[in-house]
Order: C-alpha cells, then sequence, then structure tokens
C-alpha cells in the first residue's frame, strides 16, 4: 500500500517548533532546588555531628585491663653451669636403647627419624629373582557331569511372530507390538 505525503495527517508534516530555551529554563530551576536541599540536608547532619562528637568527649577514660610492672633485672649468666647441663642433656639422649632390628622392628613402626636411629627399609615392589619358582601344577580334569536340560517354552514374541522372515520390518514391527502388549 502506498500513501502520498499530502495524506499524512497536519501534525506530522509540520515542522516541529524549538523548545530549546524552555527546556534549558526547567533544567536550571530543578539543579537550583536539588542543591538547596542538599545543602540544608547537609546542615543538619553536620550539626548533628558536632553535637555527638562533643558528648562523646566528655567520656570517662576506660580503667586499664592489666598492669605492666617490669621484673628485677637477672643475673649475670653462670655459662659454666649452662654448658653443663646442656652436655648432660646430650648424654642422655645418646644413651638412648637401639632401635631393634630385623622380625622385631615390624612389632613397633619407627615414627622419629634422625642419623642416629633411621633403618632404610628396602622397596616394596622389587621381585626378587633369588627365590626358586615352582613349576604351575596342570588342572585336574574333571570327570564326567550330568547335564539336565529343562524346556523352555519360547516367548509370546516368537510364538505370535513365526510367519514373518528373520530380520524383516514385518517381524520387528511385530515383536515391538507384542512386546509392548504381553510382557512375559
Amino acid at each position: 500500500m502506498k500513501a502520498d505525503r499530502d495524506d499524512a495527517p497536519e501534525w506530522l508534516t509540520s515542522q516541529p517548533r524549538k523548545r530549546g530555551m524552555g527546556t534549558v529554563v526547567a533544567g536550571v530551576i530543578g539543579m537550583v532546588v536539588t542543591l538547596g536541599a542538599l545543602t540544608l540536608g547537609g546542615q543538619a547532619f553536620m550539626q548533628n555531628t558536632v553535637k555527638n562528637l562533643a558528648a562523646s568527649s566528655q567520656q570517662p577514660k576506660p580503667k586499664p585491663v592489666a598492669e605492666i610492672i617490669r621484673s628485677e633485672p637477672t643475673p649475670r649468666n653462670d655459662w659454666d653451669k649452662i654448658v653443663e647441663e646442656q652436655a648432660r642433656r646430650d648424654a642422655m639422649s645418646r644413651q638412648q636403647p637401639e632401635q631393634p632390628t630385623g622380625s622385631e622392628s615390624l612389632a613397633t613402626k619407627q615414627n622419629i627419624f634422625n642419623d642416629h636411629n633411621y633403618t632404610p627399609s628396602g622397596a616394596d615392589n622389587v621381585l626378587s629373582l633369588r627365590e626358586s619358582q615352582q613349576p604351575v601344577e596342570p588342572e585336574k580334569t574333571a570327570g564326567k557331569v550330568r547335564v539336565t536340560i529343562i524346556e523352555q517354552t519360547p516367548s509370546m514374541k516368537d510364538r505370535a511372530c513365526w510367519p514373518h522372515k528373520e530380520g524383516s520390518i514385518e517381524r520387528r514391527n511385530c515383536r515391538s507390538h507384542v512386546g509392548l502388549n504381553y510382557r512375559d
């Protein structure tokens, strides 16, 4: 459908009026009102803040939880005594019983490792070829076994779809129809 420009309503075809000055005046008035409201609100907030600060500055100081007191100066270290104590501790640590070896070590698990008590154990996944290999014994054949055959009735799918050729679409459709209607 085609329309001529003359068929359009007059308000669509006329040139729009310029409304720039009215928009600018409305924007300036709105901005002045908003800034005035923000200024008044800020002054009220600041007065409340100053009053709260003045009230909180006059509160009494809290009592200390603990008091720190310096202890008396310690006498000079007696180095001879310190060296003798350390030598005694070292001698006690050297006199610890030795770790058990062999099968006894399996009973107690070693949980402290240092240069004096560490006993390395070999890898767990190493194959030892020193052990003699034993030949595999041949399997013994079982004696005669009596077999009993129990006759099974063919399924409903086989009984109903026997006239169709094996692997044909007719047989497949027949079996699916029977399978949906008769569960066995």
